[in-house]
């Protein structure tokens, strides 16, 4: 099905006049999941009206997740469309990667006013062949790929604003987006570039495995999907579209981290005959007055921004070296945060509505 926008104009409207929307969330019993219900149960223009769950159907919510006793009173379904409460205007997918593309044509043919935020990796992709490469698996339903705007808000805002269905950044592809895109904009750096991203044992989901059991992990470090991560086609499918680099050369090591939340990302090209001062006000041009991007001196720390929608971005240049830096929460800012964000923007919300909040120090 292809978007009318004379249709979504229309019922934007409405909901804006009405101040609040009804949501559900589709896979709401994960780390993503329960950070996008922590978050929109206090979201002063949300009704959460469901949340599923294949495994916990039936059970309250905060049977199932004690640190939401006393804050939700819904029970988990079961993902089925036909038991789905109506009127909904915006569904969340926080599900593992290949469900959405499932469920997405049946949703789109069905409730055909609803709006989708996807989580997952299944519509991110403009290219079947690369979701086959990254993913392994050929993709279902190809016809909608176009449909899905791709979410940074910062960095896409106006396409956010006009859409229908979006499909949000994975957590890495958002920190190395974040740490890149003011110097590939302005031409600082070509390729290659080289990025290693640090990322906390949360990224790998609520299903215990050995990556992410506790004693192989608490004293641990390692790298993981070398130059092979499925971020990688996302980030460079960005790039191309917004900065104009149709062939970035990046070479993506992804590594494991000791700790449970945030991404620390450092990107290194070289460049020679540039200043530090330069780089900086080609950063500040495109980041200055953003509320949830702060460019720091020195390195951001992924304790200034744990549990919040915060991006700590910092530059350095020596000796012809350029080195971007990013931290972020893989949970919030490279997930549900950030979905909000994009959600905020689509329904013409105060765009910090719900995720305007500091973290915790220490």
């Amino acid at each position: 099905m292809l978007f009318n926008p004379k249709v979504f104009s229309q019922r934007a409207f409405s909901q804006k006049a009405r101040k609040k929307i009804n949501v559900g969330i589709i896979g709401g019993a994960g780390y993503g999941g329960t950070e996008l219900i922590r978050i929109l149960i206090f979201h002063p223009n949300v009704n959460l009206k469901f949340v599923t769950s294949r495994k916990y159907a039936g059970l309250k919510v905060s049977s199932v997740n004690r640190f939401l006793e006393g804050l939700i009173d819904l029970k988990y379904i079961e993902p089925d469309i036909s038991i789905f409460p109506e009127p909904i205007d915006l569904i969340f997918f926080a599900t593992p990667h290949k469900t959405s593309m499932e469920m997405v044509p049946r949703l789109v043919r069905e409730i055909p006013e609803v709006s989708i935020i996807d989580l997952s990796g299944d519509y991110r992709l403009k290219n079947p062949d690369e979701y086959e490469t990254y993913y392994g698996s050929k993709h279902s339903s190809p016809e909608l790929l176009e449909n899905f705007v791709y979410g940074i808000p910062e960095l896409n805002r106006d396409k956010i604003r006009r859409a229908r269905y979006i499909a949000n950044p994975g957590c890495f592809a958002t920190g190395i987006i974040f740490a890149l895109y003011p110097l590939l904009k302005e031409g600082l750096i070509k390729s290659p570039v080289t990025v290693v991203a640090v990322t906390g044992s949360s990224g790998s989901g609520d299903v215990p495995k050995e990556v992410t059991h506790h004693p192989m992990r608490a004293k641990n470090f390692k790298a993981y999907k070398i130059l092979e991560h499925q971020h990688l086609p996302e980030i460079k499918q960005f790039i191309r579209e917004r900065c104009g680099v149709d062939e970035l050369e990046m070479g993506f090591i992804p590594q494991s981290g000791p700790f449970v939340r945030g991404i620390f990302t450092t990107a290194v090209a070289f460049n020679p005959g540039l200043s530090q001062e330069e780089v900086l006000e080609a950063v500040n041009r495109h980041y200055r007055g953003l509320k949830f991007v702060r460019v720091v001196n020195g390195s951001p720390e992924v304790v200034m921004v744990y549990g919040t929608n915060y991006v700590e971005v910092s530059y350095r240049y020596r000796d012809g070296f350029i080195v971007g830096m990013s931290a972020i929460d893989n949970l919030v800012r490279g997930a549900s945060g950030q979905a909000i964000q994009n959600m905020n923007i689509m329904f013409g919300f105060e765009e910090t509505a719900g995720i305007w909040f500091p973290g915790m120090k220490p």
